[in-house]
């Protein structure tokens, strides 16, 4: 180019002149994978031997946890629409494939440890395929799945990223697969945890406990609801569990009681109520930390002194709860576990039900996650299982709220090992 021609040129046009030299990110210093390389690949190992194991030759993972638990992938902005649609592909006899739009190749090569990526693209200029079901068929022709067994998240506990009617156009475009629920290659799985899992949980804990005793020390007469909110959010961007994308659970309700039965039990707006003295409420569920949830409640009264039906309530509650968590074991199973906290909870008072239809569930890359402690749940206890067991009294007259403590346990070969939360257990005063 003559220098008379260069001269309308800024100095960032030497990438127009000298061309782009691409590079693995491996290579690079910005490669910062979100699970390490050992967990990546032992959860795929034991993938592939459960597809086995049930007569699947691959599962097809759309939705939001699975995608992060088999991939390491997680959106920057929950892309959930069709116009970014993308997968994971599981088999046995292949490495984890990714199929999706092309501008998530930098995604998926600085964050996981998936190599294998097929693009299509909707700008026609980069000349791929501009439909993702097009390269999804190819895909699976080539990787010969088009007539085998292929499990789906056909069940009920995802985020599912993908739209019925692009499933049905799926299951349509290979009229020679089988297609079969995921369900159980995904929970025998998911629901018992890895070392590293257990690991991450306790430091999450950790970080929520810190969190929840900052909320609880700030809530007192003349504070607005709105203001204990902030504060809550400021310490989970202080304790890193503000997120990309948000996957947070509302994390705490106030329930006024300017008058005996008056209840306001919401999720967040955030109102500008002026908290009283009189006033009752509970926390619930928290933020998400690295890709795992937090569940996680407590009681409160706004006050010096807690009032004597209160009072009972707080202990019933609070006994109700421990009694049922001393007295699980492995080999229980979900319903049997919920037998039992009817029984500690009718011991308290015979007035007393069990005020859900469940008493506590699995949690991990979900708030709620099988096995579910619940009348019809038959899945048994095992060690490395993460429960959140809620259990509680409330008062029937509707004038004190009572108390339900929640927190997140370890089924080991003993009973259960609490992860963290280590915090009263009664109606918490705050004043």
């Amino acid at each position: 180019m003559a220098k008379k021609e260069k001269e309308h040129l800024s100095k960032d046009h030497w990438i127009e002149q000298e061309g782009i030299i691409w590079e693995q990110s491996e290579s690079t210093e910005d490669f910062s994978p979100h699970i390490p390389k050992a967990e990546f690949e032992l959860r795929i190992k034991k993938a592939k031997e459960l597809l086995a194991k049930h007569g699947m030759d691959a599962m097809i993972l759309f939705a939001e946890e699975n995608k992060y638990y088999y991939g390491g992938y997680r959106d920057a902005a929950l892309m959930f629409t069709d116009r970014w649609r993308h997968c994971f592909i599981v088999s046995q006899e292949h490495d984890v494939v990714f199929v999706g739009e092309s501008i998530l190749d930098s995604n998926l090569k600085k964050t996981t440890w998936v190599k294998d990526g097929r693009y299509w693209c909707g700008v026609k200029f980069w000349r791929l395929p501009v439909r993702f079901n097009d390269v999804f068929v190819d895909t699976m022709i080539d990787l010969n799945l088009d007539n085998k067994v292929i499990g789906m998240e056909y069940g009920a506990h995802h985020i599912p990223q993908v739209g019925i009617d692009e499933i049905r156009l799926i299951e349509a475009s290979l009229p020679n697969a089988k297609f079969v629920s995921a369900e159980k290659v995904l929970w025998e799985q998911k629901m018992v945890k890895t070392d590293w899992e257990i690991a991450l949980m306790r430091e999450m804990l950790d970080k929520t406990t810190r969190v929840m005793d900052k909320t609880w020390k700030a809530i007192r007469p003349g504070v607005t609801e709105r203001d204990i909110h902030r504060i809550t959010w400021q310490e989970w961007v202080n304790e890193d569990m503000f997120e990309t994308p948000c996957m947070s659970n509302p994390v705490l309700f106030i329930c006024g009681s300017d008058a005996p039965g008056k209840w306001r039990i919401v999720t967040t707006p955030f109102y500008d109520r002026v908290i009283k003295e009189g006033d009752q409420g509970f926390s619930d569920c928290g933020p998400s930390y690295r890709g795992y949830w937090t569940d996680v409640q407590r009681c409160f009264y706004v006050g010096d002194k807690l009032p004597p039906k209160c009072d009972d309530l707080s202990k019933w509650g609070r006994d109700a709860y421990m009694n049922t968590v001393n007295n699980m074991y492995p080999g229980m199973r979900g319903c049997d576990v919920f037998k039992l906290a009817e029984k500690e909870t009718y011991r308290q008072d015979w007035n007393q039900a069990v005020p859900i239809e469940f008493v506590g569930h699995g949690i991990g890359t979900l708030n709620h996650e099988p096995p579910w402690l619940a009348e019809n749940d038959m899945n048994e206890l095992v060690p490395g299982m993460t429960l959140c067991v809620e259990v509680g009294c409330y008062g029937t007259d509707m004038v004190y709220y009572g108390n339900m403590p929640e927190d997140i346990w370890l089924v080991t070969d003993k009973g259960l090992e609490l992860l963290g939360i280590d915090l009263p257990r009664e109606v918490w005063l705050c004043k």
